[in-house]
C-alpha cells in the first residue's frame, strides 16, 4: 500500500519524532511510505525506507501559506497517488481535508497535542475542517471526544510508543544524585514551568540538598531563569538546555517533575519508568497523563496550576522509601502496555482495515 505523510515541517521535538517513526515503521511492514513536508525543505530526522519529500516553494507569509498549502498537497497526491494520506496536527489536517476534496483517497487526520489549547481564531477553524476528514487517529479519548464528528465511529485511540534503551545501566535508587528532573522546552503557556519553580521552593524548605535539574530551551528560557533569580532559586536550579541521549542523563534523578497544562501523551513520563525515575505530573489536558500514571500506583498526578500538591507529592516520594519502591516496580511493569510492535501494529491494522473499505 502506499502512504503519504503529510506536516507542515519536521523538527526535533515529539510530535516530529514520532512521525518519523510511524512511517519508519510501517515502511518496515512493507508499505511504501512518503513523507511531504509542506512549509519546510529540511529536516534533520533520518529515514531508512521512507522516501522525504520536501517542499522546495517555502514561502515566509501566513497568508500565503493558508492559501497556497492546500493547492501544493493536491499536487503531491496526484502525483503520489497514494491509497492514504495521514495528516500530522491541525494545521496539515486543515489543509489535508481540503486539498482531498474530490480525489479518491482515503485521509486520515491524526491529533498530536490538546484540541482544547488551541486559542487563535485560525487554528479553531482549522480543527472544525479537520473533523471532515475520512478518519482520526488520537493519543486519547479526550482529544477523540472534542472531533465529534470522528469520534463517531470515524477513529481510534492509539497512543505513543516507548523504545527502551537496554544499553542504559539503571542506578540504585539509593545511589542516586539530590535532583529532581525536568524535561521539555521552555515555554511558559504550555509547560509551567513558573509552577515548577514554585513548588521547588517549598520542597528545598524540606530537603535544601536537593537541586532542579530544567532540560530543554526554546522561547521563555530566559524569563524563566528570572523567574529562578527573583525567587532566589539560582544555586539550586540547573538550566542543562537540551540535551541527547536524555535517559542516560534522568537516570541520575530521584524524580521527574512534570507541571504542564496540557500534552498529548507526555513521551517523557515513559522513558523517566523506563529507567526506574519515579514521576510526579500534573493532570493534563486532554488526558494524556491519565494513559500513563494510575494515581497513586506507579506515580502521582496532581490538578494542574497547584504548585503546593505538586510540592507535597514530590517531598512524599522523597521521604517515603516504601512510595518509591511501588512506583519504580509498577513503571517497569507500566511501560511494556507501550512496547513500539504492539502500537505500531495497531496503526498497521488501521491502515488496512481502512484500504479494505
Amino acid at each position: 500500500m502506499r502512504i503519504l505523510f503529510i506536516v507542515r515541517s519536521l523538527g526535533c521535538g515529539g510530535a516530529s519524532k514520532q512521525l518519523s517513526l510511524t512511517a519508519e515503521a510501517l515502511a518496515n511492514r512493507g508499505h511504501e511510505v512518503y513523507v511531504y513536508t509542506y512549509n519546510s525543505d529540511y529536516t534533520e530526522l533520518s529515514f531508512s525506507k521512507v522516501i522525504y519529500v520536501p517542499e522546495k516553494n517555502i514561502t515566509k507569509s501566513s497568508l500565503k501559506e493558508y492559501i497556497y498549502s492546500p493547492i501544493r498537497i493536491r499536487q503531491q497526491v496526484k502525483r503520489l497517488h497514494p491509497d492514504i494520506v495521514i495528516s500530522w496536527r491541525a494545521n496539515a489536517g486543515c489543509f489535508s481535508t481540503l486539498a482531498c476534496i474530490g480525489l479518491r483517497v482515503k485521509h486520515i487526520f491524526s491529533e498530536r497535542t490538546d484540541p482544547y489549547m488551541e486559542t487563535s481564531f485560525a487554528l479553531k477553524i482549522a480543527t472544525k475542517i479537520c473533523d471532515q476528514a475520512d478518519y482520526g487517529v488520537f493519543q486519547t479519548e479526550g482529544a477523540q471526544h472534542y472531533y465529534r464528528r470522528l469520534s463517531q465511529g470515524r477513529s481510534i485511540v492509539i497512543p505513543n510508543p516507548i523504545f527502551l534503551n537496554q544499553k542504559i545501566n539503571l542506578i540504585p535508587y539509593n545511589q542516586r544524585r539530590n535532583e529532581i528532573a525536568f524535561v521539555g522546552r521552555c515555554f511558559l503557556k504550555q509547560k509551567r514551568q513558573d509552577i515548577l519553580l514554585k513548588a521547588f521552593n517549598i520542597v528545598i524548605k524540606k530537603h535544601p540538598e536537593m537541586q532542579l535539574i530544567i532540560y530543554g530551551g526554546d522561547f521563555d528560557i530566559e524569563k524563566i531563569k528570572k523567574m529562578a533569580i527573583d525567587m532566589g532559586l539560582q544555586e539550586h536550579v540547573t538550566f542543562a538546555g537540551s540535551v541527547n541521549d536524555i535517559l542516560n542523563k534522568i537516570k541520575y534523578a530521584r524524580i521527574l517533575a512534570l507541571s504542564s497544562d496540557y500534552e498529548g501523551i507526555p513521551n517523557v513520563l515513559l522513558e523517566a519508568m523506563s529507567v526506574g525515575v519515579p514521576v510526579v505530573s500534573t493532570d493534563t489536558s486532554p488526558g494524556g497523563v491519565r494513559v500513563i500514571i494510575n494515581n497513586g500506583v506507579n506515580g502521582y498526578i496532581v490538578p494542574r496550576g497547584d504548585y503546593k500538591e505538586l510540592a507535597e507529592k514530590i517531598i512524599k516520594v522523597l521521604n517515603e522509601p516504601s512510595v518509591t519502591e511501588k512506583f519504580i516496580q509498577n513503571g517497569f511493569t507500566n511501560i511494556k502496555r507501550f512496547n513500539p510492535d504492539t502500537i505500531f501494529e495497531q496503526w498497521n491494522q488501521y491502515i488496512n482495515k481502512i484500504a479494505k473499505h
